[in-house]
């Protein structure tokens, strides 16, 4: 069993892998902050506003974060798989360490270690929201979802 869990977990990350270096683009055209230029504009009551077609200010995604749709968001990315095989480990890692360390009862660490990946995830989550990113990845979750259910599903096994 732990042979095929191996290999399953080696299988995904080499699709992961070679997903991202399919997918991507390097025609993307990047154009310097400097060379924006900013125009004033003055509306009806003769007061000017400063207008810029490119603001490194303002990001479009930032104004709807939880959004279901987000642009730069793929199903298939390393990310993804770290999502998942990070939820999965420490579903795993908590259940031991609260039954063989603080002697809780095997269905009683199980339940904690779910809830405890899945609070992380989430704070994760928010943490990407109000931190660098700005956007709360659904898909990120989707993930972090199925790699604790994984890892629920591998120490029912187990047991």
């Amino acid at each position: 069993m732990t042979r095929f869990l191996c290999l399953a977990l080696c299988c995904f990350g080499l699709l992961f892998s070679a997903a991202d270096e399919a997918t991507s683009d390097s025609t993307v055209t990047r154009v310097p902050l400097s060379s924006v230029k900013y125009y004033n504009i003055e509306d009806d009551r003769g007061l000017k506003k400063e207008f810029s077609p490119i603001s490194p200010y303002r990001d479009p995604v930032s104004e709807h974060p939880f959004a279901l749709r987000q642009p730069n968001d793929r199903w298939f990315s390393p990310d993804k798989w770290m999502h998942l095989s990070t939820s999965y480990f420490i579903v795993l890692q908590s259940h031991y360490v609260l039954n063989r360390n603080f002697r809780f009862p095997e269905s009683d660490a199980g339940h904690i270690s779910l809830g405890l990946s899945f609070s992380l995830s989430l704070g994760k989550e928010f943490y990407d929201v109000f931190g660098r990113k700005g956007i709360f990845s659904w898909k990120d979750l989707v993930y972090d979802v199925l790699g604790s259910a994984l890892g629920y599903f591998t120490l029912q096994l187990i047991q």
